[in-house]
C-alpha cells in the first residue's frame, strides 16, 4: 500500500521570521545584468500590450493602410540590414514580392517604427491607466495631457453623428417649438426650440413655411451638431420624396432644398472640401434631369465657390477714399528699427492691418464648441488660435519692453509710447489690440512699478485712464459693448466673444424628452440661436476692412516681437518678468535708491 505524502502547507516552507525582501528584487539584477537587460527590454513590450488591450488604439483608415504587402515588404528591408540573404529570398519566392531599395538607408525601418511605437504607447500609457494615488484634478489633468498627445498624433477619432434614421422615417413628435410674438410684422411666429436632426433639415426645407432667420440660424450654426458630409446626405435624403407622396408638395420640397444648396454654397463655401465638392456635383446632376435652371444656378454658384477657394485668388477692396499716407521713418531700411523710430500713430495702423488679417479669416465653425479650448476639436480653430497668440505676444511684448528698459524715465517715456499707441488704436476702433496693451501695462510685474508711473504727465495719465474705462470688465464690460454700435471698419476684442460663448457653451447640447414612452435626445437649438447671435457680430466686422496702406519694414518689425527671456508658459513668463521687475524697482525701496 503506497502511503500517500503529506506536504507542509507553502507558508509553512519560509521562516516565520520576517525578513526585509525590499532588497531581494535590486539586488539579483545588479548581480544579473543579463536578466536586467531582459526585464528592460519585455517591460515596455509587455506595457504596449496591456494598452492595446485596453484602449484599442489607433484611426481606422490608418491601420487599413498597414496591409499584408506593407507589413511584409517591412519584414524584407529588416532581414537585409541584418544581411540575411538566404531568409530573405525565401521569403520573396513565398510572398511573390521583391525587397524595397531604400538609397541611403542602412537601418532597419522595422526596428524604428517598434522602438518608435513603443516609445509613444509608454508615453501615453501612465496618463491612460487608474492611478489610485492621483486626485480627481490630477487625473482630469493627465487626461487632458494625453488627449493633446493624441491630438499631435493625430490618433483622435471624430465621433459619429450618424442616427441611421432616414428622414423621411422620423417620427413626428422628434420636434419642440413654440410661439412667439413678432413685434416687426405683428404676427405670431413659429420658433424651434428642440429637435432632431433630421426634423431640422425637414423644418429647413418645408414644403410651406419659410423661416429666413432659421435658415441663417442653421446654416452658421450646423457644424455643432453635424458634419457637412452628414448634412449632405440629409438634404439628399429630403429631395428624394417617396413614392405617393403629393405632387405640389414634393415640388416644392425640392425647390426648397436646391435654395438651401445654394444659400450654402454662396455663404459657407469653406465648408466644402474635395470630397463634399465631389457630393455636390453628384446631386447637382440628378437635380438637373428634373430642375435644369436650379441646378445651373447652382452649379454657377459652385464653380465662383472653387474660386475663391483657389490660393491664387485675392480679390481687392476697392474704398471710396483715399489711403492715408504712411508715416515712413527714414531709417525705413535699417536692420536695428526700434519702436522710438516709428511714430505711435503708425505703429497702431499696422498693428490693426496685421490682426485684421488674422481676425476676417476667422470662420463660423471655428467658434462652435468652444474648439479653441478643447485639444480634439483645436485643429477646427487655426485662425482663433493664432488671435489669442497674437494677443499675448502683444501684451508680454508691452511687458517686457517697460521691464527691459533699466532706468526709470526712460520706462516712463516707454510707457507713455504704449499709452499713446493704444489712444490711437481706440481710434480706429482695435479693441483687440487696445486691450492687449492695457493688459501688458496691468501685468502685475508692470502695474507695481510705483515711481516710474509717478514720473508719467498728468495728461497721459488721464488718457490710460480713459482707455481702462473703456476695457473695464464693469457690468460684462458694458462700455465696451456700447462702443460696439460704432461705424465699421472695428475689430472686436475677441476674448469678450469667446467668453459669452463658453458661458453659452455651458448649455446642455441636447435635451433628453419622453416620446411615446421612449427616451430621446433632440439638439438644443435655442442654444445655436443665442451663438448666431454672437457670431453674427464677428461676421459683420469681418467684412469692412481697413483703408490703411501696409508698410512691409513695419510690418516685420511687429511681427517679430520677442522677448529674450526663456520661460516657455505665459504663467512662467510673467514670473520671470517679475523677477526682473524686483531688480528695477525693490520692495520697500526710496525713490532716491531707483536709477
Amino acid at each position: 500500500m503506497i502511503t500517500p505524502v503529506s506536504f507542509e502547507p507553502v507558508e509553512l516552507l519560509y521562516s516565520k521570521e520576517k525578513v526585509d525582501r525590499t532588497e531581494w528584487r535590486r539586488n539579483v539584477l545588479k548581480s544579473n545584468p543579463e536578466i536586467n537587460n531582459l526585464c528592460e527590454r519585455i517591460y515596455p513590450i509587455n506595457r504596449a500590450i496591456q494598452f492595446g488591450k485596453q484602449f484599442h488604439p489607433g484611426k481606422a483608415e490608418v491601420k487599413q493602410k498597414l496591409d499584408k504587402t506593407a507589413i511584409i515588404q517591412l519584414i524584407l528591408q529588416h532581414l537585409s540590414t541584418k544581411g540575411l540573404k538566404q531568409t530573405k529570398q525565401t521569403l520573396e519566392k513565398e510572398a511573390r514580392t521583391t525587397t524595397p531599395i531604400v538609397e541611403g538607408l542602412n537601418e532597419s525601418r522595422l526596428v524604428s517604427y517598434i522602438r518608435n511605437a513603443l516609445k509613444d504607447t509608454d508615453r501615453i500609457y501612465d496618463l491612460s491607466m487608474e492611478h489610485t494615488e492621483y486626485s480627481k484634478e490630477e487625473r482630469q489633468s493627465k487626461i487632458t495631457e494625453r488627449e493633446e498627445l493624441l491630438f499631435q498624433m493625430d490618433l483622435l477619432e471624430d465621433e459619429d453623428e450618424d442616427d441611421g434614421v432616414n428622414i423621411w422615417d422620423e417620427p413626428t413628435e422628434n420636434i419642440i417649438t413654440e410661439k412667439v410674438h413678432n413685434t416687426e410684422y405683428d404676427q405670431g411666429d413659429e420658433v424651434v426650440k428642440f429637435a432632431s436632426l433630421n426634423k431640422l433639415v425637414e423644418h429647413l426645407t418645408h414644403d410651406s413655411k419659410h423661416d429666413l432667420q432659421f435658415l441663417k440660424t442653421f446654416l452658421m450654426t450646423y457644424q455643432s451638431f453635424c458634419t457637412p458630409e452628414k448634412l449632405m446626405s440629409k438634404l439628399q435624403q429630403r429631395y428624394n420624396c417617396p413614392l405617393g407622396h403629393d405632387e405640389i408638395a414634393t415640388r416644392n420640397i425640392q425647390i426648397r432644398v436646391i435654395n438651401v444648396l445654394k444659400g450654402w454654397v454662396d455663404n459657407y463655401y469653406s465648408d466644402f472640401d474635395d470630397k463634399l465638392i465631389a457630393m455636390l456635383r453628384t446631386f447637382i446632376d440628378q437635380i438637373q434631369m428634373k430642375f435644369p435652371a436650379p441646378a445651373s444656378a447652382v452649379n454657377k454658384s459652385l464653380t465662383k465657390m472653387v474660386e475663391k477657394l483657389s490660393p491664387v485668388n485675392d480679390s481687392k477692396h476697392i474704398f471710396n477714399e483715399k489711403t492715408p499716407e504712411p508715416m515712413v521713418p527714414k531709417n525705413i531700411f535699417s536692420n536695428n528699427l526700434s519702436i522710438y523710430d516709428i511714430d505711435e500713430e503708425e505703429i497702431a495702423r499696422q498693428l490693426t492691418l496685421i490682426e485684421f488679417e488674422i481676425y476676417r479669416n476667422i470662420k463660423p465653425p471655428e467658434l462652435l464648441n468652444q474648439s479653441w479650448n478643447k485639444t480634439k476639436l483645436k485643429s477646427r480653430a487655426p485662425n482663433v488660435l493664432k488671435m489669442i497668440d497674437r494677443f499675448n505676444s502683444v501684451s508680454m511684448w508691452v511687458a517686457t519692453m517697460i521691464i527691459q528698459t533699466t532706468k526709470v524715465k526712460a520706462r516712463a517715456r516707454m510707457m507713455t509710447r504704449f499709452i499713446k499707441i493704444a489712444d490711437h488704436l481706440k481710434n480706429l476702433n482695435n479693441y483687440n489690440s487696445l486691450m492687449a496693451i492695457i493688459a501688458g501695462l496691468n501685468f502685475s510685474s508692470v502695474y507695481r512699478l510705483k515711481y516710474t508711473r509717478e514720473e508719467l504727465s498728468a495728461q497721459t495719465m488721464r488718457t490710460y485712464s480713459d482707455l481702462e474705462k473703456i476695457m473695464n470688465s464693469e457690468g460684462s464690460f458694458k462700455t465696451y459693448r456700447t462702443r460696439l454700435q460704432n461705424v465699421p471698419p472695428m475689430l472686436p476684442y475677441l476674448g469678450v466673444h469667446l467668453t459669452d460663448l463658453t458661458f453659452i457653451d455651458e448649455n446642455p447640447n441636447n435635451f433628453v424628452t419622453d416620446v411615446g414612452g421612449k427616451q430621446v435626445s433632440l439638439i438644443n437649438f435655442t442654444k445655436r440661436t443665442l451663438v448666431f447671435k454672437i457670431i453674427s457680430l464677428v461676421q459683420e466686422t469681418q467684412v469692412v476692412p481697413y483703408n490703411l496702406q501696409p508698410v512691409h519694414q513695419i510690418q516685420e518689425f511687429l511681427l517679430n516681437i520677442r522677448s529674450d527671456l526663456k520661460a516657455h508658459t505665459l504663467d512662467q513668463y510673467q514670473q520671470e518678468l517679475y523677477r526682473e521687475s524686483l531688480k528695477r524697482e525693490p520692495k520697500k525701496a526710496q525713490r532716491s535708491d531707483i536709477l
